[in-house]
């Protein structure tokens, strides 16, 4: 069995949270590969690549957590709310001296 196929059956297995990891990985390695051949340098591809990660994770979390702040206010406005009238208004204080 090849190395590929073994990848392909561990990345199979894999649930997706991880496989964003391992994609980030894949591709920092393949950016690197033509650039740095022949230059042994682990530890510090290492703690790039798990910097990447790390970014891409807070990065969903910060998404996540943007998300439901715009839904905390849901609901807030009144119910006779004219939001075609606010928007005619706020044109008219911006712009109107254009005209």
């Amino acid at each position: 069995m090849s190395i590929l196929e073994k990848a392909i059956g561990i990345l199979q297995e894999m649930p997706e949270n991880k496989l964003e990891a391992v994609y980030m990985y894949i591709r920092f390695v393949d950016s690197q590969s033509d650039s740095n051949e022949g230059i042994p340098t682990p530890n510090k591809n290492i703690d790039s690549i798990m910097g990447i990660a790390h970014e891409y994770q807070n990065t969903s979390e910060e998404r996540q957590r943007g998300c439901q702040g715009l839904m905390s206010f849901a609901g807030t406005l009144p119910e006779d709310f004219d939001y075609k009238k606010e928007l005619e208004e706020a044109r008219d204080e911006k712009y109107g001296r254009f005209i």
